[in-house]
């Protein structure tokens, strides 16, 4: 599945110190073909569950979501994370 940035809202996190991109349309992303394709393209997958992967890309800690929410960690600046998030989305569709 093809999936790209400008399907998602970059927005500032409400509870804590990050970005997150949501889906504009409802996706579910089957999160072990996701990590199985992020490992191939060396990023770390710090833990993997059905519905969430914990991520380290680009330095940062990134959170992926079965529904397709990303949460770039520890940044409020919406370029770094809106790179990170980019880098993420290309990884997962590789």
């Amino acid at each position: 599945m093809k999936i790209e940035l400008g399907d998602f809202v970059g927005q500032p996190c409400k509870s804590r110190v990050a970005y997150e991109f949501i889906p504009k349309n409802e996706l579910k992303l089957n999160l072990e073909d996701a990590a199985a394709n992020l490992r191939e393209n060396e990023v770390f997958v710090e833990m993997e569950t059905p519905y969430l992967l914990m991520l380290k890309i680009g330095g940062k800690d990134v959170s992926l979501f079965k529904s397709g929410k990303i949460i770039v960690k520890n940044t409020n600046e919406k370029a770094v994370a809106r790179k990170i998030a980019e880098s993420l989305v290309e990884k997962i569709s590789a």
